[in-house]
């Protein structure tokens, strides 16, 4: 029953076009992170190359060539960003839509006029959203694994291929926590509009306001992954500083550069610890959802105003 459920809105997802959307938009995504590495690449290497030539011609040794001293898999450096902005948002739009539609068009009252439970209900809703989250990501994954192939004109080896796996599965739980808040909201809310812009306000205040308190970074240095806090100095943010281990988005970032091997290295349980706050996160959403629509009156349809 929970494969049927699941399967049902899969096909709502596909027939409003939102899976195929974002599947295009995260291949677009990858493509571009791939794109931007090899221009990155390109440019290092012929500004190298001049370099060389100059320092050969004044009879001095040149350095070891930049770009070999980095780390293959920090060509996709740009996904830890995309993947809580654009990734993270269009996570909410998966879950929101898993859950409003059975309220808007009336499906739910006809689910529960059959002997099907809600815990079964619920479940199959999350294994819709998470099914598609992991096939958005997989094929994403192989757009970064023949990005890799093209820019270093090998194929990557086991352990990379390892690592760009790890990287894609944290994704998926970062972007599934985001779905769950998207249903969470619907069963908070009696508005279809509402519960998307809260949605959103959550949204906001994980990607911006939090890493802005707990890390002194300004709004808009949470678009750049090697901005340095710049006023961790202030007694405000040494207090709230302290919650920086506790900042979803934060811990994934840092943890992301790990596994890239784009940060300081550090222990596996370090790296480990990072992803408990997401863990912690998802269990207590997954919990949320489950009791929310316990007690959620699927007789009354949500507004779609």
């Amino acid at each position: 029953m929970i494969a049927t459920i699941a399967k049902h809105q899969l096909l709502l997802l596909r027939r409003q076009r939102i899976f195929l959307g974002m599947m295009c938009l995260f291949l677009a995504m990858a493509a571009a992170a791939g794109m931007l590495g090899w221009s990155s690449h390109h440019t290092i290497v012929r500004v190298y190359d001049d370099a060389k030539q100059l320092l050969a011609n004044a009879g001095k040794p040149a350095p070891p060539n930049p770009f070999l001293l980095t780390p293959p898999l920090s060509l996709l450096s740009n996904m830890t960003i995309y993947i809580p902005l654009l990734g993270a948002l269009l996570a909410l739009v998966l879950g929101h839509l898993s859950m409003i539609e059975d309220q808007t068009d009336g499906t739910g009252r006809l689910i529960f006029s059959r002997p099907v439970s809600r815990t079964t209900y619920v479940l199959g809703t999350m294994a819709s959203a998470s099914s598609a989250l992991a096939a958005i990501l997989a094929a994403s994954w192989w757009v970064s694994a023949l990005s890799l192939a093209i820019v270093h004109r090998s194929i990557p080896s086991v352990q990379e291929f390892g690592q760009l796996t790890l990287f894609y599965g944290l994704s998926w739980s970062y972007m599934f926590a985001f779905a769950l808040i998207g249903m969470v909201t619907v069963l908070l809310t009696q508005r279809r509009s509402l519960a998307l812009l809260s949605a959103i306000g959550v949204w906001l205040i994980v990607t911006f306001a939090v890493p802005q308190f707990t890390s002194g970074l300004r709004p808009s240095a949470s678009l750049n992954p090697i901005t340095d806090p710049v006023s961790t100095s202030q007694r405000f943010f040494k207090v709230t500083a302290k919650a920086r281990p506790y900042s979803v988005v934060e811990q994934y970032k840092a943890a992301s550069g790990r596994i890239l091997q784009t940060a300081t290295a550090e222990p596996v349980w370090e790296t480990m610890r990072r992803v408990l706050p997401l863990a912690i996160l998802i269990i207590g959403l997954v919990l949320a959802t489950i009791r929310l629509v316990q007690q959620h009156d699927f007789s009354r349809s949500a507004s779609n105003e």
